[in-house]
């Protein structure tokens, strides 16, 4: 939940990180301190691509949510959007949903490396759940529910011999939905991350590379920036299930018409107009989500919109009234959002 554009606004505040990034504009003036996210920039598809280096038309982790891959599919004209039809690949919680280790079988990094090579550090919570055994899995996991705790575990690993450690920080990103990053609450969290990082300098082993890098960036919306697809007629019609998020969403049509869904992307584009930065159909999908292989072509939309600025697409037959009311979103395709840091120092 740290994007570029966010730590270069906030820079004032994270004298750590703020060193960090001066020293890699400096040492790469041609390259900067970035790199880019994938595209959806949401958070099961960006850590799985960051643990198995492959993108999520490959991972099949192709957003927030997608059409659970267990039902008769393809819907038809009947079906109405509804939460029932959508798997979370965050929670992947459900009495019908596939395995994750088995619906994402692309091997991850720590898989490939000599076991015991690896040590992830996170809450607790993370060991074994759905995220981790889909993007992560192959590291023992250290349980840390505090962030101050982190870089002493971290620390104490590298000096146990362990070669690499995944030192995972979600605080920013939970603070940012549900306040916004432009709030006192999201600077607050990331003046802890500065903190966390000078410690954890200062305590590892002389002679360790670290490389603080995101998942995706971040925009705070707002309600007049809302659309309720459930409020247009147009939007609504031949739209059997809703999957993604607000930020990317993934449209299913009535019995996976190839020219309905061309249909109701042109109805799209016409409706939405600038509010949407990019709208189509599955087969156009792989320009920006990677060659769609079978998982993914599985569950992505029939069309799917990628929102504009900081416009957000909501459907309350599927959207809880939180999520609709979240204030920092992302998914989308903008700079802010899928620009993202890669600082590299050495302790």
């Amino acid at each position: 939940g740290l994007g570029l554009e966010m730590l270069r606004q906030r820079r004032g505040h994270t004298p750590t990180l703020r060193q960090w990034l001066g020293q890699c504009e400096t040492a790469t003036a041609a390259a900067g301190a970035g790199i880019l996210t994938c595209r959806p920039s949401t958070t099961a598809a960006a850590l799985t691509m960051l643990g198995t280096s492959a993108l999520p038309g490959t991972t099949g982790m192709v957003g927030y949510s997608v059409l659970n891959p267990r039902l008769r599919s393809p819907l038809d004209a009947s079906a109405v959007p509804g939460p029932e039809q959508v798997l979370s690949l965050i929670t992947w919680k459900g009495d019908n949903v596939p395995s994750p280790a088995s619906w994402q079988d692309v091997p991850t990094i720590f898989e490939r490396l000599p076991a015991g090579s690896a040590v992830s550090i996170g809450p607790a919570r993370f060991a074994g759940s759905g995220l981790t055994e889909a993007a992560l899995r192959g590291a023992s996991h250290l349980g840390a529910d505090r962030l101050e705790d982190r870089p002493g575990l971290a620390a104490g690993a590298l000096r146990r011999g362990i070669p690499l450690v995944y030192l995972y920080v979600g605080e920013l990103d939970k603070t940012g939905h549900k306040h916004g990053w432009l709030s006192e609450q999201w600077l607050t969290q990331l003046e802890r991350l500065d903190a966390a990082m000078a410690e954890l300098a200062r305590r590892v082993p002389a002679g360790t590379r670290i490389l603080l890098s995101a998942d995706h960036g971040m925009v705070d919306t707002d309600p007049d920036h809302r659309v309720d697809l459930s409020a247009h007629r147009d939007l609504v019609r031949d739209v059997v299930a809703v999957a993604g998020e607000p930020r990317l969403t993934h449209l299913h049509v009535a019995d996976g018409d190839v020219d309905l869904a061309a249909e109701v992307a042109q109805r799209y584009r016409r409706v939405l107009g600038d509010r949407a930065m990019w709208i189509g159909t599955r087969e156009q999908a792989g320009e920006h989500l990677g060659v769609l292989g079978a998982r993914a072509r599985g569950v992505v939309g029939d069309v799917v919109v990628a929102m504009a600025e900081n416009w957000v697409l909501v459907d309350p037959r599927v959207h809880s009234e939180s999520a609709i009311a979240m204030p920092g979103v992302h998914g989308s395709f903008t700079p802010a959002e899928t620009e993202v840091p890669l600082l590299i120092t050495e302790a």
